[in-house]
């Protein structure tokens, strides 16, 4: 059965974590099943990888188990074997050691099917050559056909689960050959000629009904296993629906934090406070609107003092030009004083002098003359600034 899985859900605790209901058994196995798995099959796969890694995990696993049982029985009956008339019996229980040998490396290296496949052909090939070299053929040969359901429980394990039926027909050929073309001892021959398929139905019977049933036991374990992986699937979902939800709220949390902050910085900025910033990290799902707003704020905050510059300069250009006019009627030279501003360099300039004609370029247009007054007196030739403004 390809896709036996084993899973434990019979615990009622509550306070399992995540990883121990993907997982629940994995602490409580047996010391010497970790050690014989961690030799002979794949390692387990976390809980967070893909179902398919980890389903065939377990199934290497699981055939890792029961080649574990089914190879000590077989190095268990070499010594039977060995003692046993002609050693017939011992070379081919050799081999079928030395296959189980070699389907736990192609187990252990990923080829779990390949495995089964090997294990379950050998055991037939070799139960069968067993059977159709012992000569002649007695009733207790015969009863060495009831060991066929071995290899029954081996498909329906290792194998496909129709398999099993396979196995059992093939098997019930074998049997009939044996009975029909073998050799047989006078005592076995006076059986058969009496009770010919009553000795036929019992290992027969006995094949079909160990088939039906291992089927009928297989498909339930699966069907309840299937409903163990949805069930499994679900809890996973709920889990990552939770932490979905979490990052959610967290996520929320940090928006209104950061939208207080934002509009904290609005109002700061609405009551004056130009040099406010909103004080948001790199992390904070708000930091490009906050970057924006704070280029905006310094952009703002420079154009607010170059208004506050230019109307300054404005008030002091209007109180130059009173002076200047005030300055003209005593027909005085304006002293204009210095007031920190972007023209103090240009008064600077002018202070203590007077101005003289202003010739106009041939380009200048009519509308940039300024008009000058006739020069009567020296102070005459002064071009109040007022004109020129």
């Amino acid at each position: 059965m390809a896709d036996f899985i084993t899973s434990d859900h019979t615990s009622t605790q509550n306070n399992w974590s995540f990883s121990e209901m993907i997982e629940p058994g994995s602490a409580n196995e047996n010391r010497l099943i970790r050690l014989w798995n961690a030799l002979t099959a794949l390692p387990l796969v976390p809980a967070s990888g893909y179902f398919v890694h980890r389903e065939a995990a377990r199934q290497s696993q699981l055939t890792s188990n029961v080649l574990f049982f089914f190879t000590v029985m077989v190095i268990a009956l070499l010594p039977a074997c060995f003692l046993a008339p002609g050693h017939s019996y011992f070379w081919l229980d050799l081999a079928l050691a030395v296959a189980s040998f070699f389907a736990l490396v192609l187990n252990r290296k990923g080829h779990t099917l390949t495995a089964g496949i090997l294990i379950n052909l050998a055991g037939f090939l070799i139960l069968t050559i067993a059977l159709f070299t012992t000569v002649p053929f007695d009733e207790t040969t015969l009863q060495g056909c009831d060991m066929y359901v071995i290899v029954e429980l081996l498909a329906v394990s290792l194998l496909p689960m129709r398999s099993i039926f396979l196995v059992a027909v093939m098997s019930t050929l074998a049997i009939l050959g044996t009975i029909v073309y073998m050799p047989h001892t006078a005592v076995l021959n006076a059986d058969l000629h009496e009770r010919l398929l009553i000795i036929i139905a019992r290992p027969v019977g006995t094949l079909f009904l160990v088939a039906g049933v291992a089927y009928i036991l297989a498909s339930t374990m699966v069907k309840a296993i299937k409903r163990a992986d949805h069930a499994e699937f679900i809890a996973q979902l709920q889990h990552e629906i939770a932490e979905h939800e979490h990052l959610i709220a967290e996520q929320k949390r940090e928006l209104d934090a950061g939208i207080q902050q934002i509009l904290q910085t609005h109002v700061a900025v609405a009551n004056g406070s130009l040099r406010a910033r909103a004080p948001l990290s790199h992390d904070n799902l708000l930091w490009q609107i906050a970057r924006a707003l704070n280029n905006l704020l310094v952009r703002y905050q420079r154009a607010s003092k170059a208004e506050a510059d230019l109307e300054r300069v404005d008030q002091i250009v209007a109180y130059y030009v009173a002076t200047i006019q005030q300055a003209e009627q005593k027909h005085q030279l304006p002293v204009l004083p210095f007031a920190n501003t972007n023209i103090d360099p240009l008064i600077a300039a002018l202070q203590g002098k007077t101005f003289g004609k202003t010739h106009l370029a041939q380009h200048a247009s009519p509308e940039h003359v300024v008009p000058a007054t006739s020069a009567e007196s020296p102070h005459e030739s002064f071009i109040p600034v007022s004109h020129l403004l």
